[in-house]
């Protein structure tokens, strides 16, 4: 990237009350890259890439209704983002337009991290949706070597489709996972907004699959409502955002993302009280913190007390040479 101070943003509608803005500031102060990054909110696809072409802009995250419209726009496309046929990454070079897509590791970082320990030598998945995030997450279990995946979606022929491009089975009928002998895994990526559950939650209970929410507005949909009350393992949206953002960070900077300095920001600016962050009314409940978010923030207090604990070592050691050449020179 140039090393000009650029402006990135969240391209979409609606991102009023996106988290993104929270994760690149810090992931470009904390890189110590001079770029900026805000909201643009819009859904005509025109006013989007006339911003990308601005010589101001340097690329930006794309979420809906873009992630499938904006391809053709592209002068490149990763092989991620050409499978999975939907762009969440542009990145502006020379003029030139790269498009990729980071969800799939947002989704499988998150799912494999959870499902470490847990036996899933034939990993079966349920998956709900089939616009650009579903065809992230069937990209993203493509590569986990899921066995068997069951894709749900409200229009039947949607979920058929994708299905068949990825080597999948549709599941038109949700009342038939009574029959699944193992669930490993559910992704939901219906927006929040539709009030989605499974229709009989005893599968959930039987299998305690690691539960994946993509929505993150609100934060506690009637799906990841159903799944903790089946006593299942809930990656949230706000986490797949941070693990794919983090993505998205290392490909604008080109060096390591700040992982636990991005989560930290994040726990302060969603669940901490007082915050004037947007989003911060949709986070309830404000006690029980996402779980990976804390975790990454820990490394953080763990880095600092390593570095204090070797500085002092070398404190100790710098004085203790000092102290023996001293009183070898006063033998001398």
């Amino acid at each position: 990237m140039a090393s000009e101070s650029l402006q990135f943003f969240i391209f979409g509608s609606p991102v009023t009350m996106s988290p993104s803005p929270t994760i690149h500031g810090t992931g470009f102060s904390e890189n110590l890259s001079p770029h900026v990054y805000g909201r643009f909110d819009t859904p005509d696809i025109e006013k989007v890439m006339a911003e990308l072409r601005k010589p101001s802009c340097g690329g930006g995250s794309v979420t809906i209704p873009h992630k499938e419209s904006i391809k053709e726009h592209m002068d490149e496309l990763s092989d991620a983002a050409r499978v999975i046929g939907a762009v969440n990454t542009v990145t502006k070079c020379s003029g030139r337009f790269k498009g990729d897509n980071t969800d799939w590791l947002g989704i499988k970082n998150q799912l494999e991290a959870r499902l470490r320990g847990r036996k899933t030598d034939k990993l079966t998945c349920l998956l709900c949706g089939a616009g650009g995030t579903a065809r992230a997450a069937a990209y993203a279990m493509k590569q986990m070597g899921a066995t068997r995946v069951l894709i749900f979606n409200r229009t039947a022929s949607r979920a058929q489709e994708l299905a068949q491009e990825f080597g999948f089975e549709a599941c038109p009928d949700l009342d038939s996972l009574q029959h699944v002998q193992d669930l490993h895994v559910v992704v939901n990526t219906l927006p929040g907004s539709t009030q989605f559950t499974l229709p009989d939650s005893s599968a959930l209970r039987r299998c305690r699959p690691v539960v994946l929410e993509a929505a993150y507005i609100p934060r506690r949909t009637a799906f990841v409502c159903q799944a903790l009350d089946a006593g299942c393992e809930v990656v949230e949206g706000i986490e797949m955002l941070f693990e794919q953002g983090c993505a998205q960070c290392e490909i604008w900077t080109q060096k390591p993302a700040p992982r636990s300095r991005i989560a930290q920001a994040l726990l302060e600016a969603l669940f901490k009280a007082g915050s004037t962050h947007p989003a911060f009314a949709k986070m309830e409940p404000y006690g029980e913190l996402p779980t990976s978010l804390v975790a990454e923030a820990k490394q953080s207090t763990t880095n600092v007390r390593v570095y204090l604990a070797i500085s002092a070592v070398l404190a100790l050691t710098t004085m203790a040479i000092y102290v023996c050449r001293k009183q070898a020179s006063k033998r001398s």
